[in-house]
C-alpha cells in the first residue's frame, strides 16, 4: 500500500519545531550572558521565554503526532500490524 504523501505536513512541522527550538537555545544563550555578569533579572527573563520556546515546539510535535496518528494509524497498522504480545521483560 502506498501512502498519498501530498498533504504531508512532516517537513513543515519538523521545520517550525526546529525554529521554535532555535529561539529556545538564543534566549538560553543570552540568559547565561546576563547571569554571567550578575543581571539576574534579565538572565530569568530570557530563561523564561527560552522555556516558552521550548514548550511550543513541544506543542508543535505534539499536534504533528496526532496528525500522523489520524492520517496514517489504520494504514501503519495494516501493512506493520502489532501482535498483541507484551514486550518481554528482564525483571525476574
Amino acid at each position: 500500500m502506498t501512502h498519498d504523501l501530498s498533504a504531508d505536513r512532516s517537513s513543515q512541522h519538523y521545520q517550525v519545531c526546529a525554529a521554535e527550538l532555535d529561539r529556545a537555545v538564543r534566549h538560553y544563550r543570552e540568559a547565561a550572558a546576563h547571569s554571567e555578569r550578575g543581571e539576574h533579572v534579565q538572565a530569568a527573563h530570557h530563561a523564561h521565554i527560552a522555556r516558552g520556546h521550548f514548550l511550543n515546539a513541544q506543542g508543535f510535535a505534539h499536534e504533528a503526532a496526532k496528525w500522523h496518528a489520524n492520517q496514517f494509524g489504520d494504514e501503519v497498522m495494516a501493512e506493520h500490524p502489532v501482535t498483541g504480545e507484551p514486550a518481554p521483560t528482564t525483571d525476574a
